[in-house]
Order: C-alpha cells, then sequence, then structure tokens
C-alpha cells in the first residue's frame, strides 16, 4: 500500500504543473475529473493483480466493491469514518472467535451496541460490570466449543478403533498369563523391578532410561544411543507419569498408556502417534531429585 500512495503522489504533482492552457475553473474540474479517473485506474490495476493471485471468483470481486461502495458513499465526516473502523475492528474480532468455535450474532451485537451507546449516561462501575459479564459468558462458550471438539474428536472413526484396539491389547495380554495390573484410571503395567524406596512424587525431577513403541512393537522414541532423559514429572503425559511414580531408585516396568493418559483423541501427528492410540514404554528409574 505505500508503493500505492507514493503513486499517487506522483500523480497529483504530475496534475499540479500541467495546468495552465485553459480557464482556472475550467482547467481545474478537468484535471481533477482527469486525475480522479487515472487515480481510479491505477489503484484498480494495482489491486486487480494482488486480488487475483488471493482470490479468482469474479463474484467474490464484486463482494469486494461493493464493501468499497459502502466506505464511497458515506459521508465524508471524521465520525463516519471511525464508525467504520470501529466496526471493521469489532468483525475481525467476531471472526477469531467464530475460528474458536464460539458462534455471535451480529444483530443481537449491533443492537446490544447501540443501546449502550447512545445511553445518557453510562458509570465506570456498569462499564465494569459489562466486561466482567463478557468475560464470564466468552469463558462458558469457549468451554462448550472446546467440549464439543473433543467430543467429535474422541467419535472420530481412528480415536474410537485405536481405543478398542487398546482394549484388546490388555485383553490379549491377561488371557495369556502375563503378570498385568490396571490401576483405577485405566494405566496398565508390569513391574519387573520395583527399585528402593522413597517413589517419586509427582513434581520430582527424574532420570529414565525409555523405549516407547507401538502396539505392533515399532519404536518411536528411546534413550538407547543418546543417554538417559531428565525431566520433571509434570512435564509428561499423565500415563508416563503415574507409571514412574510406581517404582523406586532402580526400578524397572513396561507401561500400557491408553490413550486418555497419553496424547489423547487428537494424538501426536508429528511424532507418529494416532488418536487415542496406546503406547508401550519400557522404563528404568535411575534417579530421583525432588
Amino acid at each position: 500500500m505505500k508503493k500505492l500512495m507514493l503513486g499517487a503522489c506522483a500523480i497529483l504533482t504530475l496534475a499540479a504543473v500541467s495546468c495552465g492552457k485553459c480557464e482556472q475553473g475550467q482547467c481545474e474540474a478537468a484535471a481533477t475529473d482527469s486525475l480522479s479517473t487515472a487515480y481510479g485506474e491505477y489503484v484498480g490495476s494495482m489491486l486487480y493483480g494482488e486480488y487475483s493471485q488471493m482470490n479468482s471468483e469474479k463474484t467474490q470481486k464484486q463482494d469486494f466493491l461493493r464493501g468499497m461502495q459502502i466506505v464511497f458513499g458515506s459521508d465524508d465526516n471524521r465520525d463516519a469514518r471511525m464508525g467504520m473502523q470501529i466496526a471493521l475492528q469489532i468483525m475481525n474480532e467476531i471472526n477469531q472467535l467464530d475460528a474458536q468455535g464460539v458462534e455471535i450474532n451480529k444483530a443481537a451485537v449491533m443492537q446490544a451496541f447501540k443501546k449502550a451507546f447512545l445511553s445518557d449516561s453510562l458509570g465506570y462501575a456498569e462499564m465494569q460490570m459489562s466486561a466482567g459479564n463478557f468475560q464470564e459468558l466468552y469463558r462458558k462458550a469457549v468451554d462448550r466449543a472446546q467440549a464439543a471438539k473433543a467430543a467429535e474428536a474422541e467419535a472420530a472413526p481412528d480415536a474410537t478403533e485405536n481405543a478398542l484396539a487398546a482394549t484388546e491389547y490388555i485383553d490379549q495380554l491377561k488371557a495369556e498369563g502375563k503378570d498385568i495390573k490396571t490401576t483405577d484410571t485405566g494405566l496398565s503395567y508390569i513391574i519387573e523391578t520395583e527399585g528402593v524406596a522413597p517413589k517419586p512424587t509427582e513434581n520430582a525431577t527424574v532420570v529414565v532410561n525409555y523405549t516407547g513403541k507401538h502396539l505392533n512393537g515399532e519404536v518411536f522414541d528411546s534413550t538407547d544411543g543418546r543417554g538417559p532423559a531428565t525431566f520433571n514429572l509434570q512435564g509428561v503425559v499423565p500415563g508416563f507419569r503415574e507409571g514412574l511414580m510406581l517404582l523406586g531408585k532402580g526400578g524397572k516396568a513396561t507401561l500400557y498408556i491408553p490413550g486418555n493418559l497419553g496424547y489423547g483423541a487428537n494424538g501426536a501427528p508429528a511424532a507418529g502417534i494416532g488418536p487415542n492410540e496406546m503406547l508401550v514404554f519400557d522404563v528404568e528409574l535411575l534417579d530421583i531429585t525432588e
């Protein structure tokens, strides 16, 4: 846009020095018309190229023009322009809310806006009350949107299939006579060596060797070859934290972490972990630092 405005200034300069061969009033009018036409063609040509790259549909160009005409057809005064600027800002916020899954009725917004804006008097306490009311309702709306999104993810075919596969996998291990136990949260585990007390708390920093695998045995992460990992238990998924808290220093176990205690219904695509996928970790707790 900076280049565009510089170009407009160049046109203005050219028009200012080209006049003088006609009567003053006619010359000014003609110059104004020529300048206006040239400016419109110039800006339209510049935006044609830019807008065509973003959107080639002619019908949406008509929407673009309608917005231009609203501004050009309005009263040319400071307050009207300010109102348009504020409206555009509000629309931008509404679009951001919509992206979060929070639905806003624009007609209701405008009606409430006019009531407040045209009020004869509005004290600071009332303004604070309005702000607090909006924030509370906004938080509730975001919670509802997130819950709906989570429910949708849980119901997705991949998430449902992986959760079922995890249950069947544990049932098969138990049927084979494996010494496997399951906690109230759903974490299954086999302890090879309990280790030496005390056991880590949920806020402990631990030093661990581990190998993470999919149910098919494929390794997706391991400390083998790079040395033990040191981390705080608050920084890992719930099932990994709970499993390490079952061990003392020197303890070894295999953890079967279901999706709800791992990466959830969204999974971790960058790591190749699917939605609600059960993960298997062979772990060795080397040290504990409270």
